[in-house]
């Protein structure tokens, strides 16, 4: 796991040396700060917020900039916030704060060359989960249409906490059960408003491969799932790094998206 993380936070810090992304703070507290990596006189793109994975405990947004050429060089933004961990904050506040970066991005998609219509949302693993609960956040009382994302891909979340506070991670996800049940996106299926990829490792854990085919049946059901695919020889944390190469099946599906090729 740590040697496959390595990986990705290589990767990003090449990246960053190469295409330096702009960073802006997106809300109130200095953890608030989200990474823009954008095509240059980008004018009108499609834009791609990406939250990262760690189990709400590891990585930062410097660790996803693995993933901004594979967008970039297709005439896409690619956006990375930060939003803190549960080493200092709750569950709660992590969710609000990915909520937070998502509304910046939308308001302020002009100043990067991005359209403010064409924004949409992914994540991986734990950060599946928080992409999950910003998609099912009711943007009306925030002043944004219920549609402003308009579409995601889900990589190996979690999408019902009780099975999670099952595990060895109920030791530092502490939360009341009335945040149980508002944290766990398939219990407000109802407020999903755009089209939904979900996709999983054929080496992932049966948990993760569980909660990722129920969500998926469940979209089906109300037809807002976009497709459902398995990244094969694929482990839990392999799966997110094909965001690095144009060709695999994990960015296809996210380039289509988007609608870029």
């Amino acid at each position: 796991m740590a040697e496959l993380e390595a990986n990705d936070g290589a990767r990003s810090a090449a990246v960053r040396l190469t295409m330096p992304p702009r960073t802006e703070q997106y809300g109130p507290s200095d953890v608030e700060q989200i990474d823009i990596f954008a095509p240059t006189d980008a004018r009108g793109v499609p834009v791609l917020v990406f939250i990262h994975g760690g189990a709400w405990t590891r990585n930062t947004r410097q660790d996803a900039s693995f993933a901004a050429p594979t967008f970039v060089r297709r005439g896409a933004a690619y956006l990375a916030p930060d939003f803190g961990s549960l080493k200092t904050a709750r569950l709660p506040d992590l969710v609000e704060n990915c909520r937070r970066a998502l509304e910046w991005t939308v308001r302020n998609a002009a100043s990067f060359g991005g359209d403010p219509g064409r924004v949409f949302l992914s994540g991986h693993s734990s950060g599946a989960h928080l992409a999950a609960c910003v998609l099912v956040t009711d943007w009306t009382k925030r002043g944004l249409p219920a549609d402003v994302i308009k579409g995601a891909l889900l990589l190996s979340g979690m999408y019902d906490l009780y099975p999670v506070l099952l595990s060895s991670r109920s030791a530092y996800l502490h939360i009341t059960a009335e945040e149980e049940r508002a944290l766990s996106p398939m219990r407000h299926l109802d407020r999903i408003a755009c089209p939904i990829a979900i996709v999983s490792a054929d080496e992932d854990s049966p948990e993760f491969k569980r909660q990722s085919a129920v969500f998926a049946d469940a979209l089906e059901g109300m037809g807002r799932l976009a497709s459902r695919n398995v990244a094969f020889n694929t482990n839990h944390f392999q799966e997110a790094e094909q965001l690095a190469h144009a060709d695999s099946m994990v960015s296809q599906v996210a380039l289509s998206m988007i609608g870029v090729s």
